[in-house]
Formats: structure tokens, C-alpha cells, sequence
């Protein structure tokens, strides 16, 4: 391997991933790093300290012989993932061990290392570096091998030995292999099942992305999604009728199938990571080791599950296909049978042994047998994981070989050679021209069905290998890498399926490491990714495109909301799109599980913001904010349920209007809510309602009635659903859904009908005899909103706002005043929401700072807006424009592009905007045209006579009107013609 550039180890900043282990484990050279080994040479004891630890300190040898053993690649994968963490440590484990373990890899002299646990694997390492034990697979002494190769064992200290044997390198390295092998088999078993589909004539609209996507997890769409780039171009999935329920189940299936494992795999590599780019830390001998993550062995046994289902789900197939073909149905059973009580069982059996020790006593409590338990089963559950994968690539062995069979037997003997058909055909042609097209499509029929692109594909992989299998067999069914059929039949099928060529010959073409495994992957990703690029393109669900008479009418909302914002002395400010998964939970009740998490990348968990008011309040804590006015517009994203007909998205912009800090009371609130009514007037939406409540009400209403205090939150967003359901559903979910006795539920509706006009609502409430005058905290409540209501009114903003006790907002963070604006006759719920937050700020500081805000749902505006622009374009035959250009710079003649170039430069350097078309010759029709379809209002028109005279045109497009204008003057007539135009 020398002509291989090695795997460096110990780099800075170096992050190890579970393929770097994977291809060591596989006979890849390494490198250890000269800073990093510079590093442990000075961390490490002097020479002269160095004490190797007694005899008797070396316990695993003995325990390895009793013990079965890893295979070599799993003890490879163990070596180069000690390695690593020692690498990236600072244990003080001396550089001559961790160039020991290098050079152990790079001449593949591989230590036996005991199956038991981490802490026996671990410790036969450590005893490999004194030169003890014995060589995986062999009787071999270890010592003997390293004299051979002339390399010295370092031996070890107590110290060293306590570092060696801490963790789960053994866990992890074994893990590893399970990951990236499934991983890498998943997508060979993706493209068998697919061929299984079109052997069995099977229906895929199953794989269809609006019947994928009902089902709820990623895992799912994206195996749908590879099985359909598979199977695009192909006539024969679907092209059999007579499927039973039940066979027809085996196929429908795979989404679930298949996603299910993609996703436990997933949940194993971020347990298995961790775990390989660890930094090992120092360990006094004789301390407790340290242990692995809880979850490693459950992620590690739910992947080993997973495993097995998609088996399982590959003999099922099998067993499907066989009995849909009674001239192969023995011998495909029989392989069915023998994988089922082979290794499939025997891989069920070790994962029920590994499940039971998990579920033990010792298993689920903390102790000192619990850190042996946890130790043992996190190498077990590995290792019964890596049995499920072996067991599944047998079950696709199986799989592969009946697909393929079945194929052959539907197509017929193989098709001959082109010259020869030719030669047919122009004898068919002399004597019957309708008998040749007969043939034509006989020839058509045996040259085979007709495949997708990537299953095409993976069937000649795997024709090709049975076929030269059976030809070495010395049978009738192979030839020049192709199955005969004599007959009707298979020939030799017996000797083919029974005897194991075939089999032996598709497992090779499957197994990762082999060349032929590896060609067929590079072959499978190149059709998949060059399909993906074919395949319609389409918009993310929930998201969308605007065009641009859409921006336009975006930009222009935009900009009447900044400009109230700027009005009132906001400031603008941005935060990432994403935050901290940390900072956004247990800030919006039930609504959290509308997070958008992400994929861990970089050692953070992150979400995509859900609102700009939770990120504003870690930003006013980050940056010890006293007091400030802001506005923010941006981006934010909800795993929600789309309705476009009403705006609701999952990507979306909000415009937030807020005010941190200690004022007056009311004061802040009051201007929030003046900026919320100026911002809906200035846009003309029409008639607009600002309901209002105060959060304290809510709960001493809640209180008042009976709710236990643990259930306000529950309750206060089960009645935020008011505006949308009826109180009988509101009322269910409180009485069946949430516990609530109905009583209960009936005197919160004696509260929730009340709604009206602000002051004539609140002298209600207020009278000495009302309950909520009574409670305390109602009663304060009712002050302040007495006081802002007077405030409103000196804005001048108290008349679009009802009182309303059934407006809850079930966002948790609310402490006092909230409010939400509908258009009133309009379908497209809430277009406004906010209220006080007065301990958001705390939550990330300890400190709280009073804060008060409203949001504006800018897509449920734009909804609006944009109905109403095309109405009036509808109305008045006039485009929404797209562009704002004034002015058209047109000519008549050839040879004026330089001229009309030259003109409209001077326009834009005096603040018009222009165009000048990019034709060379432009014909005058096309010109006014295209001024008239993009609504331009003016054009300045010349030709040769006009230069000659130093003139131009100028049409005013509305008026209809035209006048000649100095060249000279051009400018200024213009800015005259737009001024009068925005006047009047």
C-alpha cells in the first residue's frame, strides 16, 4: 500500500469520522501527526520516569483465551479508535505506544481481542503493547509476529494501562463498521428491492411523495424518493394485476421499511461519534473506567433491530417471488428457509440475549455493577448489531439472486446476437412485410423487460456474477455472462440456486469491501444523483417562489412597515436564522413541537427560530441591554401543517415591533399597540378587529373556576383554538383530552363568550360584585388595562379594539397584555399577535428585563395585498408592475444601441430610472409593447432625423401625448413630467 497516501492521526482541530475507522479497519495506512506526536511527547513522563507496571497487572490475556474473539477488521477498527482519542488526548500515555499501535495497523499484525466487553477488548490492547496474547484468527503468538517484523513492544505503566482500558474505543470501532456498512448495504438492498418490484410486477405508487409524506419521517421519503430515481424509465413495476393484499404488502412497505433503518442507523452514528472523536483523559489505576453514553448500547440495539427488519422484509420478498414462479419455487424456498434458521435467527437470538441484559435490574440502575453492565452491553449491542448486517446481507443475497432468476424466466432465453437478428429481418422483409413487424416485436419482447435505470443496473451486476458462477459450476444456465433458459425453464436451476454458486456469487457483488461491491455502488450513486437532476423540480412543502409582480407587492408592504417602525424611533437588528436548540424550548407550550430541529454538524444541537421574540430576548441578555425600541424583519420557520389559502406556511417573514426596558406602566404597550393599528390602516387591508385580553385575567378566570394550577398553560391554549373551533370542540378537548372535569369546563365558558367594546366591557368586569373584580390579580389586571385603554384613545387608536376574554395565545412566555388583529370578513385567521414578556429576558440572563412587542404575519398581509392588486389590475386593464422604471429609452433605425446606451446613463446619473433594451435593432412595435405590458410611463423615442437636430421624443404613455425636448434639456423636462405624474 505504498502507493496510498496514509490516514494522518492526532491533527489540530482534527475531527475523525466513523469512515476514516472504517477504511483503517479495511487495511488503510496511517500517519501520526508530527505536532500531535510532538504534543504527547511532551505531555508524556520523561524516559527515566517510566515504571512498566508489574506481571500480575495484566489480567486479559488469560480471560482472551477463554473468551471468542473479535474478527481482525473489528480488532483493526478498536486499534485505530484507541488510537484516535489517545491521539486527541492528554493521558500521558507515552508516543512510543501510540506509534506501537501504528505500526500494529500499517504491517496488519492484529491482536486477538477478547468479545467479552470494553473493558477486556481495551485490556488486550494494553497487553499487546507488552508484547502478550496471541494473533486474531491464529494461534500465533503475538510475540513471535513482532519479532518477525522486528518491532519492539513498549510495555506500559499502571497509569497508561488505566487510560488504555478506560471507554468504549472497542464499542465504538465495532459500531463503526455496523454504521458505515449499513449504510453503505442499505443502498445495494434499496436497489434489489426495487428490482424485486419490477420481477414482481409489483404497484409502487406507494412510493408516490404525497403518499410517503402522510406517513411522518424523513427516513420514509427519502427511501421513497431513492426507490423511485431507481425505478425511473421502467415498464415492468406495476405491470402485473393479480397481486394478493398481503404479497402486495411486501413491496408497498419498503418506504417504512427501509427509512426505519436509514433513521436507527442515523441514531447510532450520533452515539457512535462521540465516542470516536474523543479526547481520552487521564485515569489514576484502580479508578472507576469511564463510562460510555447510556444510549450508545439502546441506539446501538435499535439499530441491530432495524437490521433484522429489513432482512426479514428481503426473505418475505423472496418468498414472494418464488411462489409467483412454480419452475424455481423449491430451490428460492429453500434459500429462504435456510436464511431464516441461519443467520437471521441466530443474529434474533444474540440481540434478545444483549435486550434481556439491558432490561436487567443491573441494566437500569447506577452502581458499581451497573459500570460493568453498561461497559459489557455497549460492545454486546455492537456486536449484535454487526450480526444483523452480516444476516442482512445474506436475506439481499437471497433476494438479489431470486430477482434476477425470475427476470431471466420472464424474459425468455437470452436475445441473439444483433448481425443475426438484422439478417432475419431483411429475410422476413422479402417475404411478408406484415410477418416482420410480427418478429419485430417478438425480437423486442426476448430482448428483455424493460428496467429502470438504476435497477437495470444492479440486475447486470448481479446476472452477470450468478452467470459466470454457474458457467464454473460447469452448468447449462451460464454463459458469456448471462442466465439461459432452455425451455421455458432455467437450466440446471438445481445446480445454480440449490448448490450455492449463485448465491456465493451475489453475496461477493453486495459485501462493501469487495471490488465489485465498490464498482456497483460508484455505478448506483451516479444513475440516483443523475436522475435526481431529470426528475421535475419542485418547491419544499410549505414553502414557495414569489415572482416578480409578487416582490414587487412584498417590497412595497415592506416598505410601509418600516417606514411606521422608523416613525417611531426603532431601531433595526438581526439575529442568526438559527439558535440554540437550548434557547428556543419551553418558551412556546405545546407549539414547540413545531421546532425545526437540524442535523447536529458541528457538536451544538440547533433549531431554526420559530419567532423573532425569543432570539430578541437572548439577544437584549447577550448584550446587556438596558432599554431599546426595536424592529426586526426576517425569516422564521414552523414545522407546521401548510394552508395556503390562508397564509400559513412553514417558511415565513415576520415584522416585529418591540420595546425592552423599564418605562411607565402601559406606556410601551400602548405605543406597540399604536404602531400595530397605524401599520393595518396604512396598509388598507380593509376592516380590521385588534383583540385584546390580559394574561393575568386568564388566569384568575382559570383560577376562579376550578383549573389546578399545573393545567392553566394547557388549558389557555386549548381555549386559544376559539377563534377556529366551535366551544363544543374546545370543550371536548378539555373534558376527554385534558382531564378537566366538565363542570369546570362550563364555568370557563361562562367567561369565554365575553367580548365587546374595550371601556364598556371593563366597567363590566370592574363592578364590586364580578368575581374577577374580587380576585386580586384580576383586579390589577384591570387597572392597567383601564390605563391603557385611556392612552389608546389619546393615539387615537382605540377603535378597532375589542375586549375578549377568549383570546389566550398559547405561547408560554406572555406575563401580561396580549393582542391578535383579524381582518374582518376575511379567511385567513390572525394577521398580527403579540403582548408583554416580562420574564423572557431573565430566562437567559437571571435578570429580568420588562418587555413588550407585536409581530406581523407578513405572508397573510401579502395574501391580502395581492388579491386586492389584481382585482384592481382586473378592473383597470393596468399590470401590477413588476419593475418601478419611469422611463423606456427607444429608437428608431438601425446602428443606436451605443446612443440609447449613452442616453440612459445620463437618466440613471440623475436619479431616473431607465431601461434601453438589449436588441441591437429593435422594432418600434416591440418597444411599445413591451412599455405598454411593463406599464412604463414614458419613452424617450429618437432616430437619426432627431440627433441631426439635437432632439428627442418624449411620449407620455398615458396621456398619449408626445413632444420633442433638446437632448440637452432631456433631464429636467423628465424629472418635471415624473414630479407632476407622482402629484397627481
Amino acid at each position: 500500500m505504498s502507493h496510498v497516501k496514509a490516514y494522518t492521526v492526532g491533527g489540530i482541530g482534527s475531527q475523525p469520522g466513523l469512515d476514516n475507522v472504517v477504511s483503517v479497519a479495511r487495511g488503510h495506512p496511517i500517519a501520526l501527526d508530527h505536532a500531535g506526536s510532538e504534543r504527547i511527547k511532551k505531555e508524556s513522563p520523561a524516559p527515566k520516569a517510566f515504571q512498566a507496571e508489574a506481571d500480575s497487572d495484566g489480567q486479559a490475556v488469560a480471560a482472551a483465551a477463554s473468551t471468542p474473539s473479535l474478527s481482525a477488521e473489528q480488532a483493526r477498527a478498536v486499534l485505530i479508535t484507541r488510537l484516535l482519542s489517545l491521539m486527541n488526548g492528554k493521558t500521558g500515555v507515552r508516543l512510543q505506544v501510540a506509534d506501537f499501535l501504528k505500526e500494529l495497523l500499517n504491517q496488519n499484525i492484529v491482536p486477538a481481542v477478547p468479545a467479552a466487553d470494553d473493558a477486556a477488548a481495551l485490556g488486550a490492547v494494553a497487553d499487546a503493547c507488552k508484547g502478550l496474547g496471541s494473533i486474531a484468527g491464529s494461534s500465533q503468538q503475538l510475540s513471535a509476529a513482532l519479532e518477525a517484523a522486528g518491532i519492539t513492544a513498549p510495555g506500559v505503566s499502571a497509569a497508561e494501562r488505566a487510560a488504555i482500558s478506560s471507554g468504549a474505543a472497542a464499542s465504538a470501532g465495532v459500531g463503526s463498521l455496523v454504521i458505515v456498512g449499513g449504510k453503505q448495504l442499505l443502498t445495494v438492498v434499496t436497489a434489489v428491492a426495487a428490482l424485486s418490484c419490477e420481477a414482481a410486477g409489483a404497484q409502487v405508487k406507494a412510493f408516490e411523495a404525497d403518499v410517503v409524506e402522510c406517513l411522518g419521517y424523513k427516513g420514509a421519503i427519502s427511501a421513497a424518493d431513492e426507490l423511485k430515481g431507481l425505478l425511473d424509465g421502467s415498464k415492468a413495476a406495476g405491470s402485473r394485476k393479480g397481486l394478493a393484499a398481503e404479497q402486495q404488502a411486501v413491496f408497498s412497505n419498503l418506504p417504512q421499511v427501509l427509512g426505519s433503518a436509514a433513521d436507527a442507523l442515523g441514531v447510532a452514528y450520533n452515539n457512535v461519534r462521540p465516542e470516536v472523536q474523543s479526547a481520552a483523559l487521564p485515569v489514576k489505576a484502580g479508578a472507576s473506567p469511564t463510562l460510555p453514553s447510556p444510549t450508545l448500547a439502546p441506539a446501538l440495539l435499535d439499530a441491530a433491530r432495524a437490521l433484522l427488519s429489513v432482512a426479514h422484509s428481503c426473505i418475505a420478498r423472496s418468498q414472494t417471488l418464488s411462489s409467483l414462479n412454480p419452475a424455481v419455487e423449491p430451490q428460492l424456498q429453500q434459500l429462504a428457509a435456510a436464511a431464516l434458521s441461519g443467520p437471521l435467527a441466530a443474529a434474533q437470538q444474540q440481540l434478545a440475549a444483549v435486550g434481556s441484559e439491558l432490561l436487567s435490574p443491573a441494566g437500569v440502575q447506577w452502581g458499581l455493577g451497573a459500570e460493568v453492565q453498561q461497559r459489557g452491553s455497549a460492545l454486546q449491542a455492537a456486536l449484535a448489531a454487526a450480526a444483523a448486517l452480516d444476516a442482512l446481507q445474506g436475506a439481499a443475497a437471497v433476494e438479489g439472486l431470486a430477482a434476477v432468476v425470475v427476470l431471466r424466466l420472464a424474459e425468455g432465453p437470452a436475445a441473439e446476437p444483433a448481425a443475426a437478428s438484422e439478417q432475419q429481418q431483411q429475410q422476413q422483409q422479402q417475404q411478408d412485410g406484415k410477418e416482420n413487424k410480427k418478429k419485430e416485436k417478438k425480437d423486442k419482447k426476448a430482448a428483455g423487460l424493460t428496467l429502470g435505470k438504476g435497477t437495470a443496473v444492479v440486475r447486470a451486476h448481479l446476472e452477470k456474477a450468478v452467470a459466470e458462477a454457474a458457467a464454473a459450476a460447469g452448468t447449462a444456465a451460464g454463459a458469456a455472462g448471462t442466465l439461459q433458459v432452455v425451455d421455458g425453464s432455467l437450466a440446471a436451476a438445481a445446480a445454480v440456486l440449490g448448490g450455492g454458486a449463485g448465491l456465493a456469487a451475489v453475496t461477493a457483488v453486495i459485501t462493501a469491501h469487495e471490488a465489485s461491491a465498490v464498482k456497483l455502488l460508484e455505478e448506483l450513486k451516479l444513475v440516483v444523483e443523475a436522475n435526481q437532476a431529470r426528475r421535475k423540480p419542485k418547491v419544499a412543502k410549505g414553502a414557495r417562489d414569489f415572482l416578480p409582480d409578487q416582490m414587487a407587492i412584498r417590497e412595497a408592504a415592506f416598505g410601509i412597515i418600516t417606514s411606521v417602525f422608523k416613525r417611531h424611533g426603532a431601531v433595526a437588528i438581526d439575529t442568526p436564522v438559527f439558535e440554540l436548540r437550548e434557547t428556543l424550548m419551553g418558551k412556546y407550550g405545546e407549539d414547540s413541537k413545531l421546532i425545526y430541529d437540524l442535523a447536529d454538524q458541528g457538536g451544538e444541537l440547533l433549531s431554526l427560530r420559530y419567532d423573532l421574540t425569543v432570539p430578541f430576548a437572548r439577544y437584549v441578555a447577550v448584550n446587556a441591554i438596558g432599554n431599546i425600541k426595536r424592529y426586526h424583519i426576517g425569516k422564521v420557520y414552523r414545522r407546521d401543517q401548510p394552508q395556503l389559502a390562508r397564509g400559513r406556511f412553514r417558511e415565513f417573514f415576520q415584522c416585529d415591533f418591540d420595546i425592552a426596558g423599564s418605562y411607565a406602566a402601559m406606556v410601551p404597550d400602548a405605543e406597540v399597540l399604536g404602531v400595530l393599528v397605524e401599520i393595518l390602516r396604512d396598509l388598507r387591508l380593509g376592516q380590521f378587529t385588534v383583540k385584546l385580553n390580559h394574561r393575568k385575567l386568564l388566569d384568575a378566570m382559570l383560577a376562579i373556576a376550578g383549573v389546578p394550577p399545573q393545567k392553566f398553560r394547557p388549558i389557555c391554549s386549548a381555549i386559544d383554538k376559539l377563534d377556529k373551533e366551535p366551544w363544543g370542540v374546545v370543550r371536548a378537548e378539555m373534558v376527554e383530552e385534558k382531564g378537566l372535569p366538565g363542570d369546570v369546563a362550563d364555568a370557563i365558558g361562562q367567561f369565554v363568550v365575553l367580548r365587546g367594546e374595550p371601556r364598556q366591557l371593563l366597567a363590566t368586569l370592574t363592578a364590586s360584585d364580578h368575581p374577577l373584580a374580587q380576585h386580586p390579580d384580576s383586579a390589577a389586571a384591570l387597572a392597567e388595562l383601564s390605563q391603557l385603554f385611556d392612552y389608546l384613545e389619546a393615539f387615537g387608536a382605540l377603535g378597532p379594539i375589542s375586549f375578549d376574554l377568549s383570546l389566550a395565545r398559547g405561547l408560554d412566555y406572555y406575563t401580561g397584555v396580549i393582542y391578535e388583529a383579524v381582518l374582518e370578513g376575511g379567511n385567513v385567521g390572525s394577521i398580527a399577535a403579540g403582548g408583554r414578556y416580562d420574564k423572557l429576558v431573565g430566562m437567559f440572563s437571571g435578570k429580568d428585563v420588562p418587555a413588550v412587542g407585536v409581530s406581523i404575519g407578513i405572508e397573510r398581509v401579502f395574501a391580502i395585498m395581492e388579491g386586492q392588486a389584481r382585482q384592481r389590475a382586473a378592473d383597470s386593464g393596468v399590470p401590477i408592475r413588476a419593475t418601478e422604471t419611469q422611463v423606456l429609452v427607444a429608437s428608431i433605425g438601425n446602428g443606436m444601441q451605443v446612443k440609447r446606451m449613452e442616453v440612459a446613463s445620463k437618466l440613471w446619473a440623475a436619479g431616473i430610472k431607465a431601461e434601453f433594451g438589449f436588441k441591437p435593432n429593435p422594432k418600434m412595435g416591440d418597444q411599445l409593447g413591451y412599455a405598454l405590458e411593463q406599464g412604463i410611463p414614458f419613452m424617450v423615442l429618437f432616430g437619426d432625423d432627431e440627433l441631426q437636430q439635437g432632439l428627442v421624443k418624449v411620449k407620455g404613455m398615458a396621456a398619449k401625448t408626445e413632444e420633442s425636448v433638446p437632448l440637452e434639456g432631456l433631464v429636467g423636462e423628465l424629472q418635471r413630467l415624473i414630479a407632476a405624474q407622482a402629484a397627481s
